[in-house]
């Protein structure tokens, strides 16, 4: 049996990278998982993977952008399974940019904000939408959430996905970013002590994660294995989506109920700061 059998998970921005390690390994340990994404998928992406995942598994379409939207896909969730246990909030992510008062067209083309010709305008945009995107959201999901949990039976889970960008030495070329990071790892500690005892709320503070949008927009074209970029991480490697799955099961299982309104650094040892000259280079040579 796995340690999350009968439980029903909802896990935001599974449409690739670190969302779906963390559904996939949800599934293995037996439990309901209903995933989203902006756009509609035909299932969720890994649930083959697991056996009998596609069974207890679902993609559906919420923007998160919309608390109108969360409102009807929780809403969603509730009558079609009855009830929630866990959620991962998961979604967001953000592109750095060498300035911050002047941010690309490129740079915020590619984080999905709404762009502007003013390059004041633009770079507000950018800024407003990462947080948006990295606080806001996730804490309209929680709220609404919580509002289902605090009805059932059982003690709920709710984890924040955060990164080590929020961490109190600062974040530069993730200014915005990685302050609603700092928030979400507020955020966590006000709602456990808030909520509990009927639902715990922790946080997981990422360092670097082996993800397609990482490969991408984080390691240069001339270290595409990382072994120079992760040179300063003491593991002298990124993490694994699955591995931050698994960080996810033991704070969502029986293993740690008494864990409430933590943030644990999920970063091979990395020290602060260390990496943002190295991540900024793919995005200067784009530009």
């Amino acid at each position: 049996m796995g340690s999350l059998d009968g439980r029903v998970a909802i896990v935001t921005g599974t449409s690739r990278g670190v969302g779906v390690g963390v559904a996939r390994e949800l599934l293995q340990e037996g439990a309901t998982v209903v995933g989203c994404s902006r756009s509609p998928l035909p299932g969720l992406p890994g649930a083959a993977d697991v056996p009998g995942g596609e069974q207890r598994s679902v993609q559906w379409v919420c923007d998160q952008g919309d608390y109108g939207s969360i409102d009807e896909f929780v809403a969603r969730v509730v009558q079609t399974y009855g009830r929630i246990d866990i959620l991962v909030n998961n979604a967001g992510g953000t592109v750095p940019s060498p300035s911050v008062d002047s941010v690309p067209p490129l740079v915020s083309r590619i984080q999905g904000a709404p762009s502007s010709d003013d390059d004041y305008e633009r770079s507000v945009l950018f800024h407003a939408f990462a947080i948006q995107m990295n606080l806001i959201s996730p804490l309209w999901f929680a709220i609404r959430v919580f509002r289902q949990m605090k009805h059932q039976d059982g003690v709920g889970s709710i984890v924040n996905i955060s990164s080590g960008a929020g961490h109190p030495a600062g974040s530069p070329t993730l200014v915005s970013y990685g302050a609603a990071k700092s928030g979400l790892n507020h955020l966590t500690r006000s709602l456990a002590q808030e909520w509990g005892p009927k639902v715990r709320v922790n946080c997981l503070a990422l360092g670097p994660t082996m993800t397609e949008n990482f490969q991408s927009f984080v390691l240069p074209d001339d270290d595409k294995s990382g072994a120079k970029y992760f040179d300063n991480v003491p593991l002298k490697r990124a993490g694994d989506p699955s591995e931050v799955g698994r960080a996810c099961v033991f704070l969502c299982s029986g293993e740690a109920d008494f864990v409430n309104g933590t943030t644990v650094e999920v970063d091979g040892g990395m020290l602060p700061g260390v990496l943002y000259d190295a991540g900024l280079k793919t995005i200067t040579d784009l530009l």
